[in-house]
């Protein structure tokens, strides 16, 4: 007897999503300790937002169920979200 235990859940697709949040983050944190009050951590966090932002769309398009109501919608609007907010700062000095 065999069984089968497969998910049907995508649990890769938001698990990349808040990565790539946290990356952001991250990178953000350092361009902002590195150039302190500097145009050069701005120009650094709005590359970073873009290409963050990028790779969310992407994540959103190879996901099989885009149903913002899924496990996979609801991990890339939180990384959307996060990312967006981690970006205010940049904005606002």
């Amino acid at each position: 007897m065999t069984r089968n235990y497969r998910n049907r859940t995508d649990w890769l697709t938001p698990a990349l999503a808040l990565s790539v949040w946290a990356a952001h983050f991250f990178l953000l944190w350092a361009g902002s300790s590195i150039f302190p009050g500097q145009p050069a951590a701005r120009w650094i966090a709005a590359v970073l937002t873009v290409m963050a932002g990028g790779t969310l769309y992407w994540l959103w398009r190879r996901s099989q169920n885009r149903s913002s109501t899924s496990t996979s919608g609801l991990g890339l609007a939180i990384a959307a979200l996060g990312v967006s907010y981690g970006f205010v700062p940049a904005i606002l000095a």
